[in-house]
């Protein structure tokens, strides 16, 4: 059995270093054995948010890329709170930003459902709901957020 931490570095994926929300809400909070992860976008580790609307200016590729960099930043914000180790995704809610008449959503959020799957193995199995929007945080592409249950 492979550990979160084997499965990281097999993969060449690095978790983020987060600070604090820009915001008055807190990145993470917990009752009894739920964890609720906020909103997180798709701003790569250096600070850039892959912006855009699916249909318009950016691509499903783009979008794949943004979902998986949102899923980067969900991950690191669990492994703040109560590390990887002790998560088990529940429920992951997905916003892409997108033109009217985009349908392809679904494959857009596949790239951090994947994702969590990739690093978390049976644990990063979960419900999903995915949903276009008009506009996102900051000009997003993606933006997820989830529920997490704590294990151990």
């Amino acid at each position: 059995m492979t550990t979160v931490r084997e499965r990281l570095k097999a993969l060449s994926v690095e978790l983020p270093d987060l600070g604090p929300p820009r915001y008055a809400y807190e990145a993470t909070s917990r009752w009894g054995d739920v964890l609720y992860v906020s909103g997180q976008i798709s701003r790569t580790a250096s600070g850039e948010v892959l912006g855009g609307r699916l249909g318009e200016d950016a691509t499903v590729a783009d979008g794949v890329l943004a979902a998986r960099t949102a899923a980067l930043n969900l991950l690191a914000r669990v492994e703040q709170s109560i590390g990887l180790e002790q998560a088990r995704v529940l429920k992951l809610n997905a916003w892409a930003a997108s033109a009217p008449a985009f349908v392809d959503q679904p494959t857009v959020v596949d790239g951090a459902s994947r994702l969590l799957v990739d690093v978390l193995g049976d644990q990063g199995r979960h419900a999903r709901t995915a949903l276009a929007t008009q506009v996102l945080p900051q000009g997003a592409l993606v933006e997820l957020d989830a529920t997490i249950a704590v294990l151990g």
